[in-house]
Protein backbone atom coordinates (compact mmCIF):
# COMPACT_ATOMS: atom_id res chain seq x y z
CA UNK A 1 0.00 0.00 0.00
CA UNK A 2 1.11 3.73 -0.84
CA UNK A 3 1.38 5.95 1.43
CA UNK A 4 1.81 10.02 1.34
CA UNK A 5 3.86 12.44 1.78
CA UNK A 6 2.94 14.54 4.36
CA UNK A 7 4.68 17.62 2.73
CA UNK A 8 2.31 16.86 -0.65
CA UNK A 9 -1.01 18.30 -1.45
CA UNK A 10 -3.83 17.68 -3.86
CA UNK A 11 -4.40 21.24 -4.78
CA UNK A 12 -2.49 24.24 -4.48
CA UNK A 13 -4.43 27.61 -4.03
CA UNK A 14 -2.92 30.73 -4.97
CA UNK A 15 -4.90 33.53 -2.82
CA UNK A 16 -6.56 33.63 0.37
CA UNK A 17 -9.33 35.89 -0.61
CA UNK A 18 -13.28 35.18 -0.28
CA UNK A 19 -12.55 32.94 -3.73
CA UNK A 20 -9.17 31.32 -2.83
CA UNK A 21 -10.30 30.70 0.94
CA UNK A 22 -13.61 29.26 -0.41
CA UNK A 23 -12.17 26.63 -2.56
CA UNK A 24 -9.65 25.62 -0.18
CA UNK A 25 -12.54 24.83 2.52
CA UNK A 26 -14.35 23.50 -0.09
CA UNK A 27 -11.37 20.99 -1.20
CA UNK A 28 -10.95 19.86 1.96
CA UNK A 29 -14.31 19.03 3.09
CA UNK A 30 -14.15 16.70 -0.29
CA UNK A 31 -11.20 15.18 1.87
CA UNK A 32 -8.40 16.82 -0.40
CA UNK A 33 -5.03 18.11 1.23
CA UNK A 34 -4.53 21.65 0.54
CA UNK A 35 -2.04 24.68 0.43
CA UNK A 36 -3.14 28.21 0.52
CA UNK A 37 -0.56 30.46 -0.72
CA UNK A 38 -1.23 34.12 0.44
CA UNK A 39 1.56 37.28 -0.27
CA UNK A 40 -0.10 38.94 2.58
CA UNK A 41 -2.31 38.41 5.41
CA UNK A 42 -5.80 36.17 4.54
CA UNK A 43 -8.36 38.89 3.07
CA UNK A 44 -6.18 41.93 2.84
CA UNK A 45 -6.50 42.44 -0.60
CA UNK A 46 -9.88 43.45 -3.02
CA UNK A 47 -11.84 40.62 -0.14
CA UNK A 48 -10.87 42.83 3.09
CA UNK A 49 -11.36 45.99 0.77
CA UNK A 50 -15.16 45.08 0.17
CA UNK A 51 -17.84 46.42 1.63
CA UNK A 52 -19.09 43.42 2.73
CA UNK A 53 -22.58 43.22 0.66
CA UNK A 54 -23.12 39.90 -0.94
CA UNK A 55 -25.89 41.63 -3.69
CA UNK A 56 -29.25 39.60 -4.19
CA UNK A 57 -29.05 40.63 -7.48
CA UNK A 58 -31.85 43.11 -7.70
CA UNK A 59 -29.21 45.69 -9.17
CA UNK A 60 -29.18 43.43 -12.41
CA UNK A 61 -32.63 42.48 -12.54
CA UNK A 62 -34.25 44.72 -15.24
CA UNK A 63 -30.94 44.93 -17.59
CA UNK A 64 -29.06 41.88 -16.64
CA UNK A 65 -31.31 38.59 -15.90
CA UNK A 66 -29.18 36.76 -16.01
CA UNK A 67 -26.40 37.80 -13.68
CA UNK A 68 -29.85 38.38 -11.19
CA UNK A 69 -30.09 34.62 -10.93
CA UNK A 70 -26.94 33.84 -10.57
CA UNK A 71 -26.29 36.67 -7.55
CA UNK A 72 -29.63 34.49 -6.24
CA UNK A 73 -28.28 30.92 -6.99
CA UNK A 74 -25.34 31.98 -4.90
CA UNK A 75 -27.13 33.72 -2.08
CA UNK A 76 -28.74 30.27 -1.52
CA UNK A 77 -24.86 28.33 -2.29
CA UNK A 78 -23.45 30.79 0.50
CA UNK A 79 -26.29 30.68 3.16
CA UNK A 80 -26.10 26.80 2.65
CA UNK A 81 -22.40 26.41 2.97
CA UNK A 82 -21.31 28.89 5.29
CA UNK A 83 -24.56 30.60 7.37
CA UNK A 84 -22.07 31.72 9.84
CA UNK A 85 -20.85 34.12 7.49
CA UNK A 86 -24.11 35.59 6.51
CA UNK A 87 -26.36 38.20 8.13
CA UNK A 88 -29.78 38.49 6.39
CA UNK A 89 -31.15 42.18 5.40
CA UNK A 90 -33.19 44.15 3.96
CA UNK A 91 -32.07 46.64 0.79
CA UNK A 92 -34.03 49.32 -0.44
CA UNK A 93 -34.23 50.56 -3.76
CA UNK A 94 -35.30 54.68 -3.69
CA UNK A 95 -37.41 56.39 -5.63
CA UNK A 96 -36.20 60.38 -6.03
CA UNK A 97 -38.95 62.99 -7.60
CA UNK A 98 -36.75 63.12 -10.83
CA UNK A 99 -37.38 59.16 -10.96
CA UNK A 100 -40.07 57.66 -13.07
CA UNK A 101 -42.59 55.97 -10.35
CA UNK A 102 -43.75 53.68 -12.59
CA UNK A 103 -40.24 51.81 -13.36
CA UNK A 104 -40.93 50.58 -9.92
CA UNK A 105 -43.78 47.93 -11.26
CA UNK A 106 -41.12 47.19 -13.98
CA UNK A 107 -38.37 46.70 -11.75
CA UNK A 108 -40.43 44.18 -9.33
CA UNK A 109 -41.78 42.57 -12.09
CA UNK A 110 -38.18 41.67 -13.41
CA UNK A 111 -37.17 40.98 -9.58
CA UNK A 112 -39.71 38.23 -9.56
CA UNK A 113 -38.82 36.86 -12.68
CA UNK A 114 -35.34 36.24 -11.19
CA UNK A 115 -36.55 34.81 -8.21
CA UNK A 116 -35.81 37.94 -5.75
CA UNK A 117 -38.47 38.69 -3.42
CA UNK A 118 -39.60 42.84 -4.02
CA UNK A 119 -42.19 44.74 -2.65
CA UNK A 120 -43.53 48.51 -3.11
CA UNK A 121 -43.45 50.18 -0.24
CA UNK A 122 -44.11 53.53 0.75
CA UNK A 123 -42.03 56.47 1.50
CA UNK A 124 -43.03 56.55 5.41
CA UNK A 125 -42.44 52.47 5.39
CA UNK A 126 -38.84 53.37 3.93
CA UNK A 127 -38.24 55.85 6.58
CA UNK A 128 -38.87 53.34 9.42
CA UNK A 129 -36.25 50.66 7.96
CA UNK A 130 -33.77 53.73 7.15
CA UNK A 131 -34.33 57.29 9.14
CA UNK A 132 -31.46 58.99 6.89
CA UNK A 133 -32.51 57.64 3.81
CA UNK A 134 -33.17 60.91 1.49
CA UNK A 135 -36.27 62.79 2.81
CA UNK A 136 -37.27 63.73 -0.45
CA UNK A 137 -37.72 60.07 -1.76
CA UNK A 138 -40.98 59.49 -3.22
CA UNK A 139 -41.36 55.73 -3.08
CA UNK A 140 -38.97 52.83 -2.16
CA UNK A 141 -39.08 49.09 -3.39
CA UNK A 142 -37.87 46.62 -0.69
CA UNK A 143 -35.69 43.56 -1.27
CA UNK A 144 -34.88 40.87 0.64
CA UNK A 145 -31.98 38.28 0.50
CA UNK A 146 -29.33 41.51 0.63
CA UNK A 147 -27.25 39.81 3.30
CA UNK A 148 -24.05 40.83 4.89
CA UNK A 149 -21.39 38.79 4.40
CA UNK A 150 -18.74 38.72 7.50
CA UNK A 151 -15.51 37.22 6.57
CA UNK A 152 -13.33 37.34 9.67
Amino acid sequence: MKTRDSQSSDVIIIGGGATGAGIARDCALRGLRVILVERHDIATGATGRNHGLLHSGARYAVTDAESARECISENQILKRIARHCVEPTNGLFITLPEDDLSFQATFIRACEEAGISAEAIDPQQARIIEPAVNPALIGAVKVRMAPLIHFV
